[in-house]
């Protein structure tokens, strides 16, 4: 049951995506859907992120999309929006968790997920503007978790924020 309400929260996403893929807008509101970031020397850091994913367009969305480079194990992407110009490519990439507050995402999947950032951004190297990561988890973070993915450079967001 927990793997389907995950599954629902995949959907979510992408058809919001596809949606203004269709519109050929960039996503709605997508700065008031992410999380306040813990501390202002990391919102700082995201800021140029935050601002390019706002502006641009992205004409192709996946979900559960595998990517699996050489000498790497094969990786799913729960969620993967890229776009791209004569000159670079740009890509949205979210993990979704369908956790309550009693169990939240662990330290565990928080790194992994900074793995897949890692293996994407390898991925669209040559060319590559901007990856902007957003962990999702239903019901929030532990607070040293979500600190820890600002850390990194990771959005965060939840379902309340998402549905603004």
């Amino acid at each position: 049951m927990n793997d389907l309400k995950g599954r629902m929260l995949e959907l979510v996403v992408f058809r919001e995506l596809n949606k203004c893929r269709k519109q050929a807008k960039p996503i709605t509101h997508f700065r008031q859907r992410i999380r306040p970031v813990s501390y202002a020397a990391h919102f700082a850091n995201m800021e140029k992120m935050l601002t390019d994913c706002s502006e641009s367009q992205f004409e192709m969305i996946w979900m559960n999309y595998y990517l699996s480079l050489p000498q790497t194990t094969v990786l799913e992407i729960d969620v993967l929006a890229k776009g791209e110009d004569a000159n670079s490519c740009w890509a949205l990439v979210f993990e979704l968790k369908n956790r309550d507050a009693k169990n939240p995402p662990s330290m565990k999947e928080a790194q992994l997920f900074v793995t897949k950032i890692k293996v994407v951004k390898h991925w669209l190297a040559q060319s590559i503007k901007f990856v902007c990561p957003v962990y999702f988890s239903a019901k929030g973070f532990a607070p040293s978790v979500e600190a820890w993915l600002h850390e990194q450079g990771i959005l965060t967001a939840d379902r309340e924020s998402w549905e603004q």
